[in-house]
C-alpha cells in the first residue's frame, strides 16, 4: 500500500488534526523555532511553528479579517497600530485598508519566520512588509512594547498574532502584568484584541486568559469565529480601558462603506455582531 505523506497538527495533547502534503516539508529551524511550510491539497500553502499550525493560503483570511476588522471597525479612525508576533504579515496587510492607519509596527521575534513567509508564501502578506507604513522590530514583543510605552507611544489598536498563550515563547504575553503594560498603552478609544484559543480543545487557557483581561480592563467583548485549521471554533476578545458601547450595525456598515472596504471573504457588519453571541458552553467555560 503506497503512503501518503502527511503533516499533523496537534489540536490538544490527544488530538491532531493529520493533512495529506503534495510534496516535502520546506523547513527551517531558526534560533528560536522549527518553522515549515507545507503544500496541501486541502489548505494550500500552510505554515507551522513548532508544529502548531499558524495559516494556511484557503482559510487565512477568518482569523486575518476577524483580527483587524473587528478591532479597526469597533473604532472610530484608527491611526497607529501594533502586531505583537505576526511576522506573516497577514493582520498587517488587512489593517492597512483602513485609511486612517498611519502606521503599523510589526513585533516580531523571529526573523526566521519573515523570510520564509517571503520566499515560499508571498501572498500572506501580499506586499505589506513593503508598505511605508509599516515598520518591522525584531525582538521580544513584550520588550519592543515596554520601550515604546517608555518612549511615550500610544496605539489605537494593539493586535495579538502569537502563537498559542501556553507556548514557551509567549507565555509571557498573556500574563496580567503585561496586559497592564497593554492597557497603558491605549489610546483613550483604544482597543486589545487577544487571541484566546479553542473554547473546546482549550478550556482552561481561554478561562484564564479571559479571567486576566476582565480584572485588567473595563470592556471585554468576545466573538467566537470559525478556523478550519484550527480544528473549528476559536474565540477572539477585544478589550478596552473604558466603558463604551459596541457600535450598532449602521454605524458599522457606514464606517466599512466610509473606508472603502470591499470584497471581504469573511467578515461583515452582520456577523461582527453575531458572533459576540456565544454558546452555552462556552459562557460556562469562561464564567468558571
Amino acid at each position: 500500500m503506497k503512503h501518503t505523506p502527511h503533516t499533523a497538527i496537534p489540536l490538544a495533547d490527544d488530538v491532531a488534526l493529520h493533512v495529506t502534503r503534495n510534496a516535502p516539508s520546506i523547513e527551517l529551524t531558526s534560533p528560536y523555532q522549527h518553522i515549515a511550510v507545507d503544500a496541501t491539497p486541502r489548505f494550500g500553502r500552510l505554515y507551522t511553528l513548532d508544529g502548531d499550525a499558524m495559516a494556511s493560503e484557503q482559510d487565512e483570511f477568518i482569523i486575518h479579517e476577524s483580527l483587524a476588522h473587528l478591532a479597526a471597525l469597533s473604532h472610530p479612525a484608527p491611526a497607529r497600530a501594533i502586531v505583537l508576533g505576526g511576522g506573516d504579515g497577514g493582520s498587517t496587510r488587512e489593517l492597512l485598508k483602513h485609511p486612517s492607519v498611519a502606521h503599523v509596527t510589526i513585533a516580531e521575534l523571529d526573523p526566521g519566520v519573515v523570510d520564509t513567509i517571503a520566499r515560499h508564501f508571498p501572498t500572506l502578506p501580499a506586499g505589506a512588509f513593503g508598505d511605508p507604513r509599516v515598520s518591522v522590530r525584531y525582538g521580544d514583543a513584550a520588550a519592543t512594547l515596554a520601550a515604546y510605552h517608555a518612549a511615550g507611544a500610544r496605539f489605537d489598536l494593539i493586535l495579538f498574532d502569537l502563537t498559542q498563550s501556553e507556548h514557551p515563547a509567549c507565555a509571557h504575553l498573556h500574563s496580567e502584568n503585561f496586559l497592564r503594560i497593554c492597557a497603558a498603552s491605549l489610546t483613550p478609544q483604544g482597543i486589545v484584541h487577544v487571541q484566546l484559543g479553542s473554547p473546546f480543545y482549550q478550556r482552561q487557557q481561554v478561562a484564564t486568559v479571559f479571567r486576566r483581561l476582565k480584572d485588567v480592563f473595563a470592556s471585554v467583548t468576545p466573538a467566537l469565529i470559525d478556523i478550519p485549521l484550527y480544528g473549528g471554533p476559536w474565540l477572539l476578545a477585544r478589550a478596552t480601558r473604558a466603558l463604551a458601547p459596541e457600535p450598532d450595525l449602521a454605524t458599522l456598515a457606514q464606517r466599512l462603506a466610509d473606508r472603502h472596504i470591499a470584497r471581504l471573504r469573511y467578515y461583515n457588519p452582520a456577523l461582527h455582531l453575531a458572533c459576540s453571541a456565544l454558546p452555552n458552553y462556552v459562557l460556562d467555560s469562561l464564567a468558571s
